[in-house]
């Protein structure tokens, strides 16, 4: 029996659509644009996207040092741009906002895949679940790129579902042109969902499964997305340090060169998997002994794709180069899509009000958990005095043993990495105005010139530092309190 549908907005969707996309818009929206972006990896593409809307740099944006950033494709940096053009200034909330409607997207491709492959009501249950895993959440209050390429991901997989169990080849094309937008947010990684289906494939319909994927309209339009980019950052870039820096720096001895030096990087993996998961990754086990039993045909199907995303996901991240938590968000919708069948298949009469009650907990102890270490993290950072003296005295900025991108987002204030205090010596002596920001632990361990005075002092993510402008003063001069270096 279908499901009644509500006369809102459209006839077309059914009531449950409603409850999941108010649901986790109002669990994913919570705290927003309250927490502050603190490091070098959260105010990256902010920085980028306010060079976009400076300098018009759309295609191959710059550093605030002015060097082209071709480490990553810039759809996040697009995005952003769009998002903060009304007011023409990046804000915190600008720089998220791409990332929580990604967010908000995945959750409802969540419910369409649990809605097709198995029931409404897992659907229901598999779109509530993945709003409150903690990678989710985390991602989508964050302003990289991993949540975009997420959505993209999900995308292709919903387009390879329509094709895969019903007739035509149209789909292909679609399902292509997803994936060259994935690959916009973070190169290679993007196509992680092709390797999903392809395994899939195989799995489902023998090595002939293969033959099923072949488009050739489909790889022209996934060429023509993904590859443009390249083109034109290898030309901006030059053609060397693009190919040596992006292609095999970043996008294969980063993904694909791993030292196995002891059983805690084997460990790793799990750790990481297990976290991205919370709070229901405690259930995933039984969720895959019963996948793993399942014998109904019409709900393995379903099942097999889930085991195969699983499996093929964990195991090409696993062998990544490099381990971070967020790298391991494609598993939260297949992980949510496990558990939702799973609960479907328990013969307790009240389980819906049990899924209802334990979700309402973990949302409850999530805003707690949410608030207090927003304010804690908020708290590692002061930079009103520095503010003050740049409100002033506008000069450049350079910065020594800190995060030169956050600070320049946050002060909205270009700052550049000085590298060593004679980088900056040197400039001062030659007779350009600047301040120099640099922590009070380099300056005990290298000590600054002389004719250096401190005229503000503060703290980034719980780096104390101070800001020193140049002065005139004789050879035996030393302002009080900073260290004449030898």
């Amino acid at each position: 029996m279908k499901a009644p549908h509500l006369q809102i907005g459209t006839r077309w969707f059914p009531w449950r659509f409603w409850l999941v996309i108010v649901a986790g818009v109002g669990v994913l929206g919570f705290n927003f644009g309250s927490r502050l972006l603190l490091t070098n990896d959260d105010t990256r593409f902010p920085v980028l996207a306010r060079d976009v809307l400076l300098n018009g740099h759309w295609l191959v944006p710059a550093l605030p040092d002015g060097t082209p950033h071709i480490m990553k494709p810039p759809l996040v940096v697009w995005l952003i741009a769009l998002a903060s053009w009304p007011a023409h200034a990046v804000t915190v909330r600008t720089a998220i906002l791409p990332s929580l409607l990604a967010a908000i997207g995945v959750v409802l491709l969540t419910y369409w895949l649990g809605r097709r492959l198995f029931d409404p009501d897992t659907g229901v249950v598999a779109g509530l679940t993945v709003a409150t895993t903690l990678g989710l959440y985390q991602m989508a209050h964050s302003s990289m790129p991993d949540m975009v390429q997420l959505v993209a991901g999900m995308g292709a997989i919903a387009v390879y579902v329509a094709f895969g169990f019903e007739s035509g080849r149209a789909w292909l094309v679609p399902f292509y042109a997803v994936l060259g937008l994935g690959s916009l947010a973070k190169g290679a990684a993007g196509l992680i969902p092709l390797a999903i289906v392809l395994v899939h494939a195989v799995v489902t319909f023998g090595p002939g499964g293969l033959r099923r994927l072949v488009s050739i309209p489909g790889c022209l339009v996934l060429v023509a997305l993904a590859v443009p980019w390249w083109l034109a950052a290898a030309a901006v870039g030059g053609r060397q340090q693009f190919v040596e820096d992006f292609v095999f720096n970043e996008q294969l001895r980063y993904y694909f060169t791993r030292e196995f030096r002891n059983w805690r990087i084997l460990v790793q993996p799990v750790i990481l998997a297990v976290t991205v998961l919370l709070p229901w990754a405690v259930l995933l086990p039984f969720a895959i002994r019963r996948a793993l039993r399942e014998t109904d045909p019409a709900a393995s199907r379903g099942v097999r794709l889930l085991l195969v995303w699983l499996s093929v996901a964990f195991l090409i991240l696993a062998i990544s180069g490099q381990q971070r938590q967020r790298y391991y968000l494609p598993l939260c919708p297949a992980g949510a899509l496990l558990v939702a069948w799973w609960h479907s298949t328990l013969r307790w009469r009240w389980r819906m009000w049990a899924f209802g009650t334990a979700w309402s907990a973990v949302v409850a102890i999530g805003a707690v958990a949410v608030w207090v270490a927003t304010s804690r993290l908020n708290a590692t950072t002061d930079l009103r005095a520095f503010r003050a003296v740049l409100a002033e005295a506008p000069a450049p900025v350079f910065a020594i043993d800190l995060q030169d991108l956050a600070l320049s987002f946050n002060l909205d204030h270009p700052v550049v990495s000085a590298k060593t205090v004679r980088t900056f010596e040197d400039r001062v002596r030659a007779g350009e105005r600047a301040y120099l920001v640099i922590s009070e632990r380099a300056i005990g361990q290298r000590g600054v010139d002389g004719c250096l005075r401190p005229v503000a002092r503060g703290r980034v993510t719980r780096r104390h530092f101070v800001v020193l402008e140049p002065v005139d003063c004789d050879k035996t001069g030393s302002p009080a309190g900073i260290k004449r270096s030898g």
